[in-house]
């Protein structure tokens, strides 16, 4: 799980591009060590830019994520929720689409809501067979969880 971290949080940090190489994960202990779990659909999906740490020239740009939020297992119960991502699977980034629908699993980072490729986030339809498994997964662990 260590590995995991490390490669989410260097992919939010780095202004480099690179290969993301994502280490498996449990979906228990996944559950238990993210902050916010949730399904939402997408309303809004906006590219922003922030200054690189330590930097004051240096930008990177994220894909800034609203959703309107179906089901809360953990975290904020809003209505709303806004989850920021790497733009691009290279970056570790999820392709979170406009009007889809998905279970996601968001961490914190700094002040904002996160979310990465490496983790249990997923389309909470079908989309592909190689995809089936982890939505399976996903979807049926979170079946049994206790939501608002």
């Amino acid at each position: 799980m260590y590995k995991f971290w490390f490669i989410a949080i260097f992919a939010l940090f780095s202004g480099k591009a690179f290969a993301c190489s994502c280490a498996g994960y449990d979906i228990e202990e996944s559950y238990n060590e993210y902050p916010s779990v949730f399904v939402g659909t997408v309303e809004k999906l906006e590219t922003i830019k922030k200054r690189e740490p330590g930097s004051w020239f240096s930008y990177y740009q994220l894909t800034q994520v609203t959703l309107k939020l179906d089901k809360v297992y953990k975290g904020s119960s809003d209505k709303k929720m806004v989850v920021t991502t790497r733009p691009g699977y290279g970056a570790c980034g999820f392709p979170f689409k406009l009007n889809q629908q998905y279970a996601v699993f968001a961490y914190q980072d700094n002040r904002d809501l996160a979310v990465s490729s490496c983790s249990p986030t997923t389309h909470t339809e079908k989309r592909g067979e190689h995809q089936e498994e982890k939505r399976l997964t996903v979807l049926n662990f979170l079946a049994l969880q206790n939501g608002t």
